[in-house]
């Protein structure tokens, strides 16, 4: 049991991410939101899959009971139709993405302040909304 507790310390950072770089602006926040996605995608086909399979081993085993393997058969499909659904999806948002040119760029974002040499707006030239 200790040496479970001492292997969940040891690797949670790697499970929170906290190895990786901070996020300081919008361009990482989506470069992050896009890798969370991406792995919750993986995982989701690898589930669905694993339910194709699963049950298709189930209607080899149970190849005497009619009764059961067309229920196998119609999880398998059920299974194919999920999986059609999530690819689907995952081409539906990189269709808008290239559509709408979503994809993040690395332009410097204005910031407001004194300090004009990285692109900001010095704070006696900010307008005044009345």
């Amino acid at each position: 049991m200790k040496k479970l507790i001492a292997a969940i310390i040891s690797f949670s950072p790697a499970l929170a991410m906290a190895q990786t770089a901070p996020i300081t602006d919008v361009n990482s926040l989506t470069y992050k939101l896009i890798g969370i996605g991406n792995v919750i995608l993986y995982l989701l086909i690898a589930a669905a899959v694993i339910f194709i399979v699963w049950n298709i081993v189930m209607v080899l085993i149970k190849g005497s009971d009619p009764e059961a393997k067309s229920g196998a058969w119609k999880n398998v499909g059920w299974g194919v139709v999920g999986l059609a659904i999530i690819l689907s999806i995952w081409g539906l948002v990189n269709i808008l993405t290239n559509t709408f040119r979503t994809t993040p760029t690395y332009q410097a974002i204005p910031n407001i302040g004194n300090n004009v040499s990285n692109g900001g707006i010095p704070a006696n030239q900010m307008p005044v909304v009345q």
